[in-house]
């Protein structure tokens, strides 16, 4: 697959917003690939992760986050609906649901999103396979930022990040790192 040509189909390399994408999902696709080396992955495997962490943000360009040119409609959350509806057109079922669980750590609950009043609709949008985790873990570590773009955080400073997103969270998060990095 040519994922190259779904993001530029999207995405075109001219366009504001093309900078902050490509640096982020190159680098969160390095990372995830190096996870997958560690961890013993086919190459099947490792290739389905490369494509899905190249496309997990393609939702972006219907959001509106000024700081990354991204001058859709929709707030920012919705880039996870949004990348699994272009993937879904895409004829990528797989990758679609990537895109619409790495949001956070391994996604978001039901009662999360009721909580947290975010605009999603009210169901459990969590990882469940060892890719999507891999991926929303590496996720983690890389801003789309102009002033962060390049910087990877130290695994110090996404704890730091995560206090506020609950216990569940950072419970997950410390069983990955274990899980996938020692």
């Amino acid at each position: 697959m040519d994922y190259f040509s779904i993001i530029h189909k999207y995405i075109p390399p001219n366009s504001p917003v093309y900078p902050y994408y490509i640096v982020h999902v190159t680098l969160v696709t390095a990372k995830a690939l190096k996870i997958a080396d560690h961890m013993g992955f086919s190459n099947e495997q490792k290739q389905f992760v490369e494509e899905a962490a190249m496309l997990h943000d393609i939702g972006i360009i219907r959001v509106n986050a000024a700081d990354i040119n991204c001058r859709g409609s929709l707030p920012y959350v919705m880039h996870i609906k949004e990348g699994k509806k272009i993937l879904e057109a895409e004829g990528l079922a797989s990758h679609a649901r990537i895109a619409e669980n790495h949001f956070g750590i391994g996604g978001i609950t039901k009662d999360e999103i009721e909580e947290s009043g975010l605009k999603l609709p009210l169901e459990d949008i969590v990882c469940k396979q060892i890719e999507d985790k891999v991926i929303s873990y590496s996720d983690l570590f890389f801003s789309k930022n102009p002033s962060k773009i390049f910087n990877e955080s130290s695994v110090r400073e996404v704890r730091e990040k995560i206090k506020n997103y609950g216990s569940r969270q950072q419970q997950i998060f410390e069983l990955w790192h274990h899980e996938f990095v020692g």
